[in-house]
């Protein structure tokens, strides 16, 4: 199987030197020539369990995104993976991916938020396109290496070319190959008819946890520590949910318990919204508290915590 990965962060860097480490074809498309050159010169390193792992630059092809049109915007691809933020996709898909948008390709977009997906298959008409939720943890450590900080799972579902729902149905030979393609590569991944579900239920989560964390510069474990913190926390999710019933949204059941056990579970961990501030680059939180207020105004909910934590960030964003 042919996969090209666009985007060469921490997901970007587990998934392609994973998946090229199991055989399969990568190519690995990056931002800036600068970083291309580094990984043509020493691979990706993958640091898992305290060993370390090299994959070497010859088992994969790397190209910076200035070369993607020259290269007939990935047309070989069986996969083509959307590993940038959100930030980043208005960029790519305006410069880059709508120049073949009356092409044929497949796309698994891998973001936070929501709004993407619909926003993608406006500008790509003739794209397959697929919504994949991962909990894969991962830390990008220089442009060449990455920490595997936790094995999660990746769940992929498909849209219906007409709009927002995902195909309940059909699962196409090729789909069932991707999925065996990233177990070869060590991923726990599967094909779902419940993305809807998934997306919304990450996207609360995020909202919870991610913004707090950014704000008091804190790992995730430690937003348990205190009442004080853990009210706050309360106050984001009941209005997620009461945002949630008023628009008919699924999210399952045990949504506040799995939050809290994603806490517990990646205690240590630095998110990524504030890797994003430490690092002065531009969060997610448009798309991410920022969504809920969206549709909070949508189906008539008032949102008064999201608002100002979507404030607050934003504030912080350079």
């Amino acid at each position: 199987m042919n996969i090209h990965i666009i985007g060469a962060g921490s997901l970007g860097l587990l998934y392609a030197g994973k998946l090229a480490a199991s055989g399969c074809r990568v190519t690995l498309w990056c931002r800036s020539e600068e970083q291309a050159d580094k990984l043509r010169a020493s691979g990706i390193t993958i640091e898992d369990m305290g060993q370390h792992q090299v994959v070497d630059a010859h088992t994969f092809s790397i190209c910076s995104w200035s070369s993607f049109s020259e290269s007939g915007g990935a047309a070989d691809a069986d996969y083509l993976f959307l590993m940038m933020k959100q930030q980043g996709i208005e960029e790519m898909a305006t410069e880059m991916l709508a120049l073949f948008g009356q092409d044929h390709r497949r796309l698994l977009c891998f973001q936070n938020g929501t709004g993407h997906l619909e926003r993608l298959q406006g500008l790509l008409p003739m794209w397959t396109i697929y919504a994949a939720i991962t909990t894969e943890g991962a830390k990008r450590t220089s442009s060449v290496s990455v920490l595997h900080a936790g094995q999660g799972t990746t769940t992929i579902g498909k849209m219906k070319p007409a709009g927002s729902p995902f195909d309940a149905f059909s699962q196409e030979d090729h789909e069932i190959e991707l999925v065996k393609q990233l177990n070869r590569a060590g991923f726990e991944a599967f094909l779902s008819n419940e993305m809807e579900e998934m997306i919304y239920r990450k996207l609360l989560m995020n909202a919870v946890i991610n913004p707090l964390t950014a704000l008091w510069r804190i790992p995730n474990g430690e937003l348990l520590s205190s009442p004080e913190r853990v009210r706050l926390m309360r106050q984001l999710y009941n209005e997620g949910i009461a945002v949630y019933d008023a628009g008919g949204i699924p999210y399952g059941s045990g949504l506040w318990e799995w939050i809290v056990s994603v806490c517990q579970s990646t205690s240590g961990n630095t998110s990524s919204m504030l890797k994003d501030v430490m690092d002065g680059r531009t969060t997610e939180v448009a798309w991410i508290n920022g969504s809920i207020v969206r549709l909070g105004q949508k189906y008539g909910v008032s949102v008064p915590t999201h608002e100002l934590i979507t404030q607050l960030i934003e504030g912080m964003n350079t």
